[in-house]
């Protein structure tokens, strides 16, 4: 590459230019467990309150897919047209809290749903192309476009300063990060060239955006960043596919570079868009979360409930917790607020108290009745944060102090379970994506969608996988 290229053209070159063999072994099993972990996030996802309001709220506006198109909405008997079933997958992948993090920050969620909808469009000739076997997705170039949307999402925040920094300015980092992933997942489905795909980054940047001022209220908002981002990126990957143009220089443009609007002068470095492409893979540095609540919660999490085990605590014994923790953590978490969803989830108190009082943080403990629960509250009201000088942004592990009627222990919690340095066994992710699926899939559906997306060939036609996520009635709600 020379120095003619624009930092667009050389990520596209890289991504158009990827062979079978580029992607190294574990990378692509990096991939195979986040397309496990996101599917079954986004299946048990298609209960949540945002997922109807979604169907409901724009469904006429989407339109009747044809009778042998549309995509399906996890966990569903309904399809919709191929960017409604991208904006409705991406809400219910985030609306339990349960995708991955640790990319743009929740790269899963914003790009297979893309990329699962590209699919559809591919299987059923909506590229313009037959569906035979010779325009069939394979299992390879799933893969291959996964792994290029964490790559490229991911990079996107990091050129800004990194997840602290584009979330200290206020934004979301994965409404404005989460664009490029989803475009160039959708982009590799439907077979860009490297001069579309410039173009489909380029329209990514006209819709990105999203602010944190769900965090005062518990908005729905958040759910929304995710479901756009799919959506949109999908939308820009086709429109490119069609020859709509889009900027070839979005990051460093004279007149609206893309990274002096959402980043912060001192942070930004447009290099690491590029620098080392084909040497560190961004989907290594993902995680998996074990627990249905804010990622940066999950380090504390870990230190009560090693506590729990080890010394018999129980709820009512407890006195105090005091969380001494980083100013964005204690800004985004220290609320102990549980009259939404999306509150309950940003609050280190219920986190914790959750954890003391049942032992998990999961599906059960995030319901209306689970987070109403009146030991719980109380138990909240023993919960505190402070502010440690000492500590910094929002992957800062907190030190704990629990006292108990008889004792006290002061513990710093480590990297959390499920961090790309602490990961998940590859059967705790499995068990994982087994209990989310059935909530709505039989076993046989769940242990054979484990089988394709574990096991295929690369040959396979990754358009197998899609009936499969669908059933034969709709969820009943879970708030």
């Amino acid at each position: 590459m020379t120095n003619e290229f624009t930092t667009s053209e050389k990520i596209a070159h890289f991504i158009c230019g990827l062979a079978p063999g580029d992607i190294p072994a574990d990378v692509l099993h990096r991939a195979r467990l986040h397309i496990l972990d996101t599917l079954g996030a986004g299946i048990a996802g298609s209960a949540s309150l945002e997922v109807r309001l979604g169907r409901e709220g724009l469904g006429a506006a989407y339109g009747t897919p044809p009778p042998e198109g549309g995509v399906f909405l996890w966990g569903t008997s309904s399809k919709m047209p191929a960017l409604g079933a991208a904006f409705v997958n991406g809400l219910a992948c985030h609306a339990f809290e349960l995708d991955d993090s640790g990319g743009c920050d929740h790269s899963g969620a914003v790009v297979l749903p893309a990329a699962l909808a590209a699919v559809a469009l591919r299987t059923d000739g909506g590229d313009g192309g037959a569906a035979d076997v010779d325009t069939a997705v394979t299992t390879a170039t799933l893969l291959r476009a996964v792994v290029s949307g964490y790559e490229v999402a991911r990079r996107v925040q990091s050129a800004l300063g990194g997840y602290d920094s584009v979330n200290n300015a206020g934004w979301h980092s994965t409404g404005v990060c989460g664009t490029f992933g989803a475009a160039v997942a959708s982009g590799v489905i439907l077979g860009l060239t490297a001069r579309q795909m410039v173009s489909a980054i380029g329209l990514a940047g006209s819709f990105t955006g999203g602010t944190w001022s769900f965090i005062g209220d518990g908005a729905m908002s958040k759910r929304l960043h995710v479901g756009r981002a799919a959506e949109a990126g999908l939308n820009s990957a086709l429109l490119a596919k069609a020859g709509f143009t889009g900027p070839r220089d979005l990051f460093s443009a004279p007149w609206g570079s893309f990274l002096k609007l959402y980043g912060q002068a001192r942070d930004i470095n447009e290099s690491e868009l590029y620098h080392s492409l084909g040497c560190e893979w961004q989907i290594s540095q993902a995680s998996i979360k074990p627990y249905a609540t804010c990622r940066s919660t999950h380090s504390a999490i870990d230190a009560i409930l090693d506590l729990r085990s080890r010394h018999g605590i129980t709820a009512e014994s407890v006195r105090s917790v005091t969380v001494s923790t980083s100013a964005l953590i204690a800004d985004m978490c220290g609320k102990a607020d549980t009259r939404s969803l999306v509150s309950t989830q940003l609050s280190m108190q219920f986190a914790l108290a959750a954890a003391l009082l049942h032992g998990e943080v999961g599906l059960e403990q995030i319901t209306e009745q689970g987070r109403s629960n009146p030991r719980l509250t109380d138990l909240m009201g023993r919960i505190r944060l402070q502010i440690d000088p000492s500590q910094n942004g929002g992957s800062a592990e907190p030190r704990l102090s629990v006292e108990t009627n008889t004792n006290t222990w002061v513990v710093q919690a480590v990297r959390a379970k499920g961090a790309s340095t602490n990961r998940l066994s590859d059967d705790e992710t499995l068990s994982k994506f087994t209990r989310l699926a059935a909530t709505r899939l039989s076993q046989g559906a769940a242990e054979s969608i484990v089988s394709l997306v574990m096991n295929s060939d690369d040959m396979d036609n990754a358009s197998r996988l899609l009936p499969l996520l669908a059933t034969d009635s709709e969820p009943a709600l879970l708030e």
